[in-house]
């Protein structure tokens, strides 16, 4: 994947400012063609259908056994084009399907299905565009680094790490910090697990002399232990390292370049074990070849399977000719929720009725990054309403959503939520608290009465708003344990024909 040349203006890209961040920034830029080898499995059908639900992608190229697409398709229930589906039969013949469609230039992004890995690799390697292939991995994680975005390499695809396949990682991942996150001269951190040179451990010399070189785009040293790469307060108590750029990388590390394959991996399934009660997130891309290539563990989360496919595109997309600032996305102030993406729907009394109430900066681009976060962990969206400016990102505003969903999964969305960056503040409370006031404008076919307006333990406020030939308009507020009864009560005798509401803490 050549990702730039010297014409890049990496300027022009906003900082990352939060992995999930990064489906949203996909969904704003030209919506990317994905192909599927083996493109039956229902999982992966439900992941690509949430890409091209959340504007990531807009074309699916299935290649693969056609009756085994077609049943999957069906349970799944989306659509696909008949010519978007191609017949192959065994794994051989979808990997070499596949490279022509890469090399026919028609895909952006290839996503691995169900298929041999080693096939499917043996016939993407003569594709390469770079002497070596790795894995970059974009992550934050709430204990680490402050919960600031930071990539790690390389945790799945390169098991032999000389010198010179490290320097081919360190470029790579450079490529995509510069690309994915912004960051115009990432801090490049090669790991050990020492700082101090020791004979017996060749990372702590490999780290050395990779602090040595030139770099382009980067400044590099190493080695450094983990918490001395990305902890401040480390390097305060055990003092600034002796190194090379030790001044600028220790304690600010961008980027994680691990001595070996074993550690990297390690690591990762450190973070995406954290990722399961919503203290991180996670995002990885295969760099080398002319597109993105997403291999995706099946332990990864819907989150992190999203996440990669956004990554990928925003990789494949973001090129010197087309690279412009992250614009800003709208959404409607009483859009309801987003979709499913194939789970099934979670039944409402199994599970608490809950109220979330989020202070926000920019609050279109909120709305859509909260209603993400939802939709990531199969949570549907009850309702949601917005307040604020939707023209000036720079005004405070807030959303309210509704949703029903078990306690333990509550917690987990508070976490996510609260580590949004357009967040600055959120509440949360039970749907039943007294301490909630919802209020409602409602067109009554006549008069209210005070019998009409009483609740289970108090009457409702109500006031008449104003008059028109279509009916009265009217404003009720009160609990919504005494409002909601009220409201049923009315609709039901068809003494209101259309409510309009929302919740509202005080």
């Amino acid at each position: 994947m050549q990702l730039e040349d010297e014409h890049t203006d990496v300027s022009a890209i906003p900082r990352l400012e939060t992995v999930a961040d990064l489906i949203e920034i996909a969904g704003h830029l030209e919506p990317s063609t994905a192909v599927v080898p083996g493109g039956h499995r229902v999982e992966d059908l439900r992941l690509v259908e949430s890409a091209r639900d959340h504007g990531i992608v807009d074309r699916i190229i299935l290649v693969g056994d056609r009756d085994r697409i077609a049943a999957g398709v069906a349970e799944v229930g989306i659509e696909i084009a008949d010519d978007d589906v191609v017949a192959a039969d065994g794994d051989q013949q979808v990997a070499e399907a596949t490279v022509e469609l890469i090399r026919s230039g028609a895909v952006d992004i290839v996503l691995k299905g169900d298929i041999s890995t080693p096939i499917i690799n043996r016939q993407m390697l003569p594709l390469a565009v770079r002497q070596t292939v790795s894995l970059a991995t974009v992550f934050d994680a709430a204990p680490m680094a402050g919960g600031r975005p930071m990539l790690m390499t390389d945790a799945g695809v390169t098991t032999v790490c000389s010198v010179d396949r490290l320097v081919d990682l360190i470029r790579n991942a450079v490529d995509v910090a510069r690309m994915a996150m912004g960051i115009e001269r990432p801090r490049v951190a090669v790991l050990s697990a020492n700082e101090k040179q020791i004979a017996s451990l060749p990372s702590t010399q490999i780290g050395l002399e990779l602090a040595e070189r030139d770099w382009d785009h980067a400044v590099v040293c190493g080695p450094l232990s983990l918490d001395l790469a990305i902890d401040p307060g480390s390097v305060a108590i055990k003092r600034m390292p002796d190194l090379p750029h030790a001044e600028e990388v220790a304690g600010r590390a961008d980027v994680l370049v691990c001595p070996g394959i074993d550690a990297a991996n390690v690591l990762y399934k450190t973070i995406a074990s954290m990722t399961k009660y919503g203290d991180a997130s996670l995002a990885s891309i295969t760099v080398g070849f002319p597109v993105p290539y997403i291999i995706l563990s099946r332990a990864d989360s819907l989150e992190t399977r999203l996440a990669s496919i956004a990554l990928s595109a925003v990789c494949a997309k973001r090129k010197p000719s087309d690279r412009k600032p992250q614009e800003t996305g709208k959404m409607s102030d009483a859009q309801s929720g987003p979709t499913e993406h194939g789970r099934a729907p979670k039944s409402r009394a199994q599970n608490s009725h809950w109220v979330f109430r989020a202070h926000v900066v920019d609050r279109a681009g909120a709305l859509t990054s909260i209603a993400s976060a939802f939709s990531n962990e199969g949570v549907s969206i009850d309702t949601v309403v917005g307040h604020g400016f939707e023209q000036r990102a720079c005004v405070d505003g807030s959303v309210v959503l509704t949703f029903y969903c078990s306690e333990a999964e509550k917690d987990k969305m508070v976490r996510k939520i609260r580590r949004l960056s357009k967040v600055k503040h959120l509440e949360e409370h039970a749907y039943e608290s007294q301490s909630l006031r919802k209020s409602a404008l409602v067109l009554a076919t006549r008069e209210l009465k005070p019998q009409d307006v009483v609740g289970e333990k108090a009457f409702l406020t109500s006031e008449l708003v104003r008059e028109g030939p279509g009916g009265l308009t009217y404003f009720l507020a009160g609990s919504p344990s005494d409002l909601d009864p009220v409201l049923e009560r009315l609709e039901s005798d068809r003494v209101i024909t259309d409510i309009v509401y929302s919740v509202l803490s005080h």
